[in-house]
């Protein structure tokens, strides 16, 4: 099996402290692990109510504040990571191990945990962008776009402040949340979208029937616990159906790329806009995670991709120009985003928009 890869940022994880991001050099130590890491997992669909049924009976969270360059601000939930933890350690019987050793030892092991139970920080790089511009000029021109598709979603922060968005202002859409880690998209994304969802509530939302009010809409509250009532996952469930908000779950690796797209929902009509956080680390899936994107832009009329990264991934081989190379040879254009958020006193870190030639 590969060798457990780390990046080296003592703030990488920022559940520990969401207002200290560190941008310190990565460790040289390399992804690969000599071909002796298992075969990746094919990626696959997974139904929603099924997720829904499994939830524990409570979900501890923290809102995350966050402040554009033009002073936009929000406030994003997101599930603990002590509490992921503690499930896991719960549920293990020998068969979430590797779920356990990402969590405890290391932030990347090829083809077994791809670092998605952590909060990295070009996905607020990422937030920060779409909170002064969107995806297009502003926010406000997400009414045209109709499906988002976040590739390596993990915490899913990008998907979340659209999909908040939308609910909060009546768009019918399509989102679709790809994570090469099952346990994360189960543990993390799925989690994450529905104390999303508490979030856009009124204030004064009896959540749970006690005259209590909606707890994730306090402002001077930084966390707590949110209970997973059967009432609760109904009414989230209906909102969905009543808002026109259709939600797809994809885990697995890129590859085979056409299986990929098979699993991915889109109709020629579409206007898709693709989000994507720290994927082009490595080498050796660089040109499938940009065929899928690329491919999922191709069997629609207009989309666009936005990715956020490091410049250079020091010691694993990922660069921003490398992907830009990549980009062009799969028939598309990418270019830099001009956005002062991106200031770093470390690793240089930018915004890469992508569309097709």
């Amino acid at each position: 099996m590969a060798q457990p890869f780390s990046f080296g940022f003592s703030g990488d994880d920022i559940e520990e402290d969401p207002y200290d991001v560190s941008n310190q050099p990565q460790n040289t130590q390399t992804v690969d692990g000599g071909g002796n890491e298992p075969p990746p997992v094919e990626a696959r669909t997974h139904n929603l109510d099924d997720l829904l049924s499994n939830l524990p009976p409570k979900l501890s969270y923290n809102l995350l504040p966050l402040i554009s360059p033009l002073s936009h601000t929000t406030r994003l939930p997101r599930r603990e990571l002590f509490d992921v933890r503690l499930q896991l350690m719960s549920e293990d019987d020998g068969s979430t191990s590797t779920s356990l050793t990402g969590l405890l030892a290391s932030d990347l092991t090829t083809n077994v945990y791809e670092g998605g139970y952590k909060t990295w920080e070009c996905s607020l790089d990422l937030v920060r962008y779409l909170l002064d511009r969107g995806p297009r000029k502003d926010l406000d021109d997400i009414t045209r776009v109709d499906h988002v598709i976040e590739m390596g979603a993990g915490t899913a922060l990008p998907t979340l402040l659209l999909w908040m968005y939308a609910l909060r202002n009546g768009l019918r859409m399509q989102f679709t949340v790809m994570d090469y880690n099952f346990d994360v998209l189960r543990l993390v994304t799925l989690p994450n979208l529905l104390l999303a969802w508490v979030a856009t509530l009124d204030a004064d939302d009896d959540v749970f029937g006690r005259g209590e009010g909606n707890p994730l809409t306090n402002e001077g509250v930084e966390d707590g616990d949110l209970e997973i009532t059967p009432s609760l996952v109904s009414r989230f469930k209906s909102a969905l159906q009543i808002s026109g908000i259709s939600l797809t779950i994809i885990s697995g690796s890129w590859t085979p790329v056409p299986h990929l797209l098979s699993l991915v929902p889109s109709t020629p009509e579409m206007n898709t806009f693709i989000l994507a956080s720290e994927t082009i680390y490595s080498p050796a899936s660089l040109s499938a995670f940009t065929e899928a994107m690329v491919g999922l832009m191709k069997r629609v009329k207009s989309g666009k991709a936005i990715v956020a990264a490091k410049r250079v991934y020091f010691g694993v081989g990922g660069s921003v120009d490398g992907f830009r190379e990549e980009v062009a040879r799969q028939g598309a254009v990418g270019y830099e985003v001009e956005f002062e958020g991106l200031e770093s006193d470390g690793v240089r870190r930018c915004l890469v928009e992508v569309q097709m030639c």
